[in-house]
């Protein structure tokens, strides 16, 4: 069910990228994919919300508890609240260098979308946590369903990049009323915890921070690049980000829409975490190596074709692109099982560390254009993240073998 809403709001999001750029052309999809990645990157960073609410509910009772200490819908609006108004009080430094003076508005509509959002990160947590599978699927597609219709329907009228972003928000409030009505006894019973507000405040705060460098390479990456590309450069900026965008969707999408489910399943069966994550690697693997091949021989002539020949990225580096996009969905598995085990702390040092990386290396001075640059940030980055994680999983492994064979040998131990 997962798979298919996936599959579902996947294509959604490769249709709404296709009909803006060939009805707006590469700058104006540039400046459309630059609203969009602001809000997704606060998206990805209230994600943290989602995992970590996907956490607390898989490892609480899963009988409804009245005497909850703290209700994860009230945590979620003071969460929603505080991002919102961050984002506007940042707003001076971020969308003036990336959006240009004239459209610098879009902050505003950014700041909605991102509040409207984590309430329905939160419901998606809780639906995880609880195994409500149809609803979380349902929101999944649904989201993904509405969002082409309405940005299709704005677009047979206007290319105004306002009622783009009006168009682009408006599901996230939508999905969550229709789903939310159809499983509110589920989800309010399990939307109550035993931990209290501090506890989960301190947890959902470091998912965050570690979801903030996750939102950096995916979701966000497009607004670091419109940094280095600047605010006049949209051609160039529209067409490497759609390039980025096509690339990384077949990997990325499906996992980042899995995480909650690995998180649960994970934490639902701790001692099937190495082997899982080991085969999870593997396939991912294999699925890389054939998607790369494919890029190679065919992607150029076909996205030509699709978007038109002012689409100029070479095959070399839409490959790379490719490969780069096994590396951050490898860091997505590896990230699930660190997060299933309540290494809070590894999770986000492998997310940090690969964000931090990639972004110094994009703002070397190499003698490189832009597209080669991306594609060597894109990849250092991830491959350090997954060291961090692999490493991380192996000596907490190493700690509770040896923990237990301590408690086992210890006098008075039957």
């Amino acid at each position: 069910m997962i798979l298919a809403a996936t599959v579902v709001s996947g294509l959604s999001g490769y249709l709404v990228t296709w009909r803006v750029f060939v009805e707006a052309g590469a700058a104006g999809y540039g400046l459309f994919s630059v609203f969009w990645s602001a809000l997704f990157l606060v998206v990805g960073i209230l994600f943290g919300l989602q995992q970590e609410s996907t956490r607390v509910v898989a490892h609480e009772a899963a009988d409804i508890r009245p005497q909850g200490r703290a209700t994860l819908w009230r945590f979620a609006v003071g969460v929603s609240l505080v991002v919102a108004t961050a984002i506007m009080l940042l707003a001076p430094l971020w969308a003036v260098p990336s959006l240009g003076a004239e459209n610098a508005n879009l902050a505003w509509l950014v700041s909605i979308g991102a509040a409207l959002n984590g309430l329905v990160a939160a419901a998606s947590g809780v639906m995880a946590g609880a195994g409500m599978w149809r609803h979380l699927a349902a929101i999944v597609a649904l989201d993904g369903i509405l969002r082409v219709v309405f940005v299709l329907g704005v677009l047979t009228v206007s290319h105004d990049v306002v009622a783009l972003a009006v168009a682009v928000i408006l599901p996230f409030p939508l999905s969550l009323l229709v789903v939310g009505i159809a499983g509110r006894q589920r989800l309010a019973g399990h939307g109550r915890v035993s931990i209290g507000y501090g506890r989960l405040a301190l947890n959902t705060a470091r998912t965050m921070v570690a979801a903030s460098a996750t939102a950096v390479l995916i979701n966000g990456f497009p607004l670091v690049l419109s940094f280095f590309a600047g605010p006049d450069n949209h051609d160039l900026l529209g067409t490497l980000v759609l390039a980025v965008t096509l690339t990384r969707a077949p990997v990325l999408v499906p996992l980042m829409a899995l995480t909650s489910y690995l998180v649960s399943r994970f934490s639902h069966a701790p001692a099937s975490v190495a082997r899982w994550t080991t085969l999870l690697l593997l396939g991912l693997t294999g699925v890389v190596a054939v998607l790369c091949l494919g890029t190679w021989l065919w992607a150029v002539p076909v996205l030509q074709f699709v978007f038109g020949h002012q689409f100029t990225i070479s095959a070399p580096v839409l490959t790379g692109l490719v490969a780069s996009s096994g590396l951050i969905g490898a860091l997505c598995i590896s990230g699930s099982a660190v997060l299933s085990r309540n290494q809070h702390g590894l999770y986000a040092a492998g997310w940090v560390g690969a964000s931090v990386v990639s972004i110094v290396v994009l703002a070397l001075p190499l003698p490189l254009p832009l597209p080669v640059r991306t594609v060597i940030a894109l990849a250092s980055g991830p491959a350090i993240g997954l060291i961090v994680h692999l490493l991380g999983l192996r000596l907490v492994s190493r700690r509770r073998v040896v923990g237990a064979a301590a408690a086992s040998s210890s006098p008075g131990t039957p």
